[in-house]
């Protein structure tokens, strides 16, 4: 009996020590910084490496900058919890924080939109013109593609009799579809058409833009002490005043970010309901 209450007795110190040590071990290994695949490869090192690099002398703790191949596989990992701090598209804000316990922290302050959009000396002028036309798109299940979609049955053209989308494994792909003359248009996210023009050298046009919802969201691990998450938000927050971090909202193609009001993203689920209906 008296050994059955010894066993009891250090039960809840066990518990406290391996909390201790899995605490312990967050702090001592990098944090991974996932941004969802919107561009190639290259291109999202140009943008994000530097931004990982000022958070991590922000917080003096290594934080290295991870992306995927593909859309798939970057939610996968998502829904595995490997990513410490995560920026992703709105339409995984429900996954990340409903399902996966993610804290949201900070969203882009401008409206997501779909753009549809096509070079600037195309004779493609508006809607009417992209009747019978192949509209490239990043992969089918991406938010603005849906957008895009709705956007286009709004103004009264009907998918696949009025207009046919492709879909491709990025938006810089999508864009090289229209720049080979494989497609009339692109649909893109309002962040990655200046990065585009200013890589390939060729300027774009507007044809269509959709209505808004929130934009990208920055989640955060819980696994993340409370203190990195803190000064994670007040750097990212202060880029605004100063003009590195000034650069670094430019190549992110943002006037700033403001913190997240978990409300707001009813919208994104009430979209993802009618979606799957």
């Amino acid at each position: 009996m008296n050994r059955i209450k010894q066993i009891c007795l250090l039960i809840p110190v066990f518990i406290f020590y391996s909390q201790f040590v899995s605490a312990e071990s967050n702090r001592d290994r990098d944090y991974s910084f996932g941004v969802f695949p919107y561009l190639s490869a290259v291109n999202m090192d140009n943008v994000y490496a530097p931004v990982s690099n000022e958070l991590s002398k922000s917080i003096n703790h290594k934080i290295k900058f991870r992306t995927s191949s593909n859309f798939k596989k970057f939610l996968s990992k998502l829904k595995s919890e490997n990513y410490d701090i995560a920026l992703i598209q709105p339409f995984w804000y429900p996954v990340a924080v409903d399902k996966k316990g993610y804290i949201p922290l900070l969203k882009m302050k401008e409206p997501f939109v779909a753009l549809i959009m096509t070079l600037n000396d195309s004779s493609i002028r508006s809607v009417d013109d992209l009747k019978g036309k192949v509209i490239a798109t990043p992969p089918a299940f991406v938010p603005v593609v849906h957008m895009a979609r709705r956007a286009l049955i709004k103004q009264g053209l009907v998918p696949r009799k009025d207009f046919t989308f492709k879909a491709f494994k990025s938006v810089d792909s999508c864009f090289q579809q229209v720049l080979i003359g494989k497609a009339s248009a692109c649909v893109a996210p309002p962040f990655a058409p200046a990065i585009f023009e200013k890589v390939m050298g060729v300027k774009l046009k507007t044809i269509l833009k959709s209505p808004g919802i929130p934009n990208l969201a920055l989640v955060i691990h819980p696994r993340v002490p409370v203190v990195h998450r803190v000064k994670i938000k007040k750097t990212i927050l202060s880029w605004e005043h100063s003009e590195t971090g000034k650069g670094l909202l430019e190549n992110m193609q943002t006037e700033g970010f403001v913190p997240i009001v978990d409300s707001e993203y009813n919208l994104v689920r009430n979209f993802l309901k009618e979606i799957n209906q």
